[in-house]
């Protein structure tokens, strides 16, 4: 139709042999936790020395001319699919699908240059039948007059089966959730270009999370830009993986005794680049974020059965804290309330990570098609068990870490005329 319609398609396969040992590792990996105890259509094998699987890709749609623009496609992966010789493969055991459908607006009025919209779906199943996610989008976005852009963005979750939630053990569900997106940028043409575009979402159990963030992009020249991206955000969730145990008096739960906890996140960083063309031939670039996460556990307990969104929280007849020099490092557990039977214990998993990542890089063409890089990276790291969010104590450890530093020169040569 005069090129105004796409298809595209991809079929693979994979085929992967070696020690059993290998191949239980490959079975067992987050990609497909072959070894769930509830999956008919999954057929875990310890002791088997290869692993097989397929993927099939495709996708339709009307992507050029008029107003209207529609898309739709499939996604596949058998369980067994394993490619992560080649790339990163975050999982398999999935049958995707979505569409969406886009009216443009193209004429300016009086109220906008230009305005899209997009609503569409997608769900997705694994192979056993479970529904593990499906959603209703929808985003409006316009460009306004004066040349600033605002948009706004929203996605209904529906509740659903979660097959890796339990890392390996039973399904067992999650809440439906709202997210919201707003989204605003001046006019990209100016000195100074302001945007943002904050986000707030809440599910049916109570847990939400939110974050703030503020770009400003300076040109005080031609040849040079600077911007700083300043983004915070919080969540709480209730439904957060800590520690897996086999357990035979968990008959409710396929033997196994899988402890989850309420979950409050806080983080905050800072993007901060610089580029600076000196010449056509000679450019500096320059980049650094400063970054700081924390995690705090508490309300541990487990789900009361496979395939159900309940849980029942440990009391304080089940759940112990340990402490050393006035310090809680771990938690027991004694779920079945019976001294005669097995406790599990885990440390305490609250964190504070800081981190900083810069680069800088230098790119001189001395001669035309022959080029030099000079390349400067550094990393720092670390952990402290706080839990808690405190910007005088945490924003000065991003410093504190000992750095990693890497250099690297790479230098080409153009022999053509």
């Amino acid at each position: 139709a005069d090129r105004t319609w796409t298809l595209s398609g991809a079929a693979s396969s994979s085929y992967i042999q070696g020690d059993s040992l290998a191949i239980n590792v490959a079975q067992r990996t987050s990609a497909r936790y072959l070894q769930r105890p509830d999956a008919d259509h999954l057929d875990y094998d310890p002791t088997r020395t290869s692993l097989s699987g397929a993927a099939l890709l495709w996708m339709i749609g009307k992507m050029a001319g008029g107003h209207w623009r529609f898309a739709t496609g499939s996604d596949v992966r058998s369980p067994g699919f394993e490619v992560n010789d080649l790339g990163f493969l975050p999982r398999a055991d999935y049958v995707w699908n979505n569409v969406n459908v886009i009216r443009r607006w193209i004429k300016p009025t009086r109220y906008r240059r230009g305005m899209t919209a997009i609503v569409g779906s997608q769900q997705q199943v694994n192979w056993d039948g479970d529904l593990t996610s499906r959603d209703l989008h929808a985003y409006v976005g316009a460009q306004l007059p004066n040349y600033w852009e605002v948009s706004a963005f929203t996605i209904w979750t529906s509740a659903a089966s979660d097959d890796r939630l339990t890392r390996g053990g039973p399904v067992v569900r999650t809440p439906a959730d709202m997210l919201f997106v707003l989204g605003l940028s001046t006019d990209s043409r100016k000195k100074v270009v302001l945007s943002s575009d904050p986000r707030y979402s809440r599910d049916t159990e109570g847990g939400w999370s939110w974050q703030a963030n503020l770009g400003v992009r300076v040109k005080p020249a031609s040849n040079v830009q600077f911007s700083l991206s300043p983004t915070y955000g919080a969540s709480r969730g209730t439904a957060q993986f800590v520690a897996s145990f086999a357990d035979p008096t968990a008959t409710h739960f396929h033997g196994q005794r899988v402890v989850f906890s309420d979950l409050e996140q806080h983080s905050l960083s800072m993007d901060t680049r610089l580029n600076w063309t000196f010449s056509p031939t000679l450019t500096l670039e320059l980049f650094a974020q400063p970054y700081v996460a924390t995690g705090s556990f508490d309300g541990f307990k487990e789900f009361v059965r496979p395939r159900s969104i309940q849980k029942t929280e440990f009391d304080a007849q089940q759940l112990a804290a340990i402490t050393q020099d006035g310090r809680v490092v771990g938690y027991t557990i004694d779920p079945d309330r019976d001294a005669a039977t097995e406790n599990f214990e885990f440390g305490n998993p609250d964190f504070n990570f800081r981190s900083l990542r810069g680069n800088a890089v230098l790119r001189w063409e001395y001669r035309p098609g022959s080029t030099l890089f000079l390349v400067w990276q550094q990393q720092r790291s670390g952990v402290e068990p706080f839990g808690s969010f405190d910007f005088g104590r945490d924003a000065p450890g991003v410093f504190n870490a000992p750095p990693d530093n890497v250099f690297v020169v790479k230098m080409s040569y153009w022999f053509g005329r």
